[in-house]
């Protein structure tokens, strides 16, 4: 492990690798969502009626906070260019005679269009402008009731005859910091951890290379090997470690779980990582070959790790293959003890689940090992 310590410190690619390009995409990462709730999306506004009740809904729309009125369209076709060109993200119609339909009790038709391809930002425009609108229609209607003789009360109870409620149990503010920073880091980490671990055996183990002298110094083929990973081990869990200081401190995203129970996921899950890079390197003995298994695994994850689209509405491979990545369990039990408060006995499965793939991914590595050793690949 000195050893390999002071080679980290004498190759600057290795130490790119491993330690600056982690620090460097975290604190991109942390850039990008430092916000934590997008706001000000552009719409663009069609306004036909040009009554009072339709510059009002516009100074709704204007003052909502996922929203901004940044156009003023003359023609539904006007405003599709508008979104197609990227210049706005929707666009709210108000017809004409939006005003009179409205005072005689009339339900008059406001229609908002919005580009959902770009789910993020549409959901943002279609909940904005619902919120403002009905927020300016409601004052509107229950005057309108009350000059028909009817008191406030029985005009609100008509309104809403049932009024209903909505609570998010978590992440209420949709703070995209709790909701995607707090899964990517462990993804990037999880591709970097495998393909450091990767690049540093091949600087012992690869073709052209001559371990024998490392497998001396060690007292062993195992030996070795470990020296070889776990200095990474614990560069991989510090920068782990300070990513979640900055997280969980600096970002203030809650933390209502165990913390020895975390601990151990992250250990299990950064080894369980490396064994990755280890087995796909010991497998193929080509650095290259290697770094493109690691890709094909580890860089759709976070597609199979249920936070986009659910893991019970996907196929069975999916779920299968989901099932077999580690940062689908790390990121569940990170979940689940900072925003949920999951109680231990249930958040002990994810623990479980990594526990039993770094067995799996060890075994693996350990079977490849003793077959280079009985052909003499890599000789004591």
């Amino acid at each position: 492990m000195a050893r390999e310590f002071a080679l980290l410190l004498r190759n600057p690619v290795l130490l790119g690798l491993v330690v600056l390009l982690p620090v460097l995409m975290i604190a991109l990462l942390t850039g990008i969502f430092r916000a934590g709730i997008p706001s000000g999306m552009a719409v663009a506004v069609v306004d036909l009626d040009r009554s009072d009740l339709s510059r009002g809904i516009t100074r709704m729309l204007d003052a909502a906070p996922e929203v901004q009125v940044t156009h003023q369209a003359l023609s539904l076709s006007e405003a599709r260019a508008l979104i197609v060109s990227g210049a706005v993200r929707g666009a709210v119609w108000l017809p004409q005679g939006l005003e009179r339909d409205a005072m005689r009790g009339n339900q008059p038709e406001i229609v908002t269009f919005y580009d959902n391809q770009h789910m993020s930002a549409g959901s943002m425009v279609a909940r904005g402008a619902r919120g403002a609108i009905d927020t300016a229609l409601a004052g509107l209607r229950l005057s309108v009731r009350q000059d028909k003789g009817q008191s406030p009360a029985q005009a609100q109870s008509a309104l809403k005859p049932i009024p209903l409620q909505a609570h998010a149990l978590f992440n209420p503010a949709f703070d995209y910091v709790h909701f995607l920073l707090a899964a990517l880091v462990p993804t990037v980490l999880q591709i970097l951890a495998a393909s450091g671990t990767a690049y540093a055996i091949s600087l012992d183990f690869g073709p052209g290379r001559d371990p024998r002298q490392l497998v001396r110094l060690a007292g062993g083929l195992l030996p070795a090997m470990l020296g070889k990973i776990l200095p990474y081990s614990v560069l991989f869990l510090l920068i782990l470690g300070l990513s979640d200081v900055a997280l969980y401190g600096w970002l203030d995203v809650p933390l209502r779980g165990s913390l020895p129970l975390m601990a151990a996921g992250a250990v299990l899950f950064v080894l369980a990582a490396q064994l990755i890079g280890t087995l796909a390197f010991v497998t193929t003995r080509n650095i290259g070959t290697a770094a493109s298994i690691i890709a094909v695994i580890t860089a759709p994850a976070f597609g199979y790790m249920g936070l986009g689209f659910p893991r019970e509405a996907m196929s069975p491979v999916a779920q299968a293959w989901g099932a077999l990545i580690p940062g689908t369990w790390y990121v569940q039990l990170r979940i689940d003890q900072s925003l949920r408060a999951t109680p231990v006995e249930i958040s002990i499965w994810p623990v479980l689940w990594l526990a039993l793939i770094t067995l799996g991914l060890a075994v693996l590595v350990l079977t490849q090992l003793a077959r280079l050793h009985r052909t003499k690949e890599v000789a004591p």
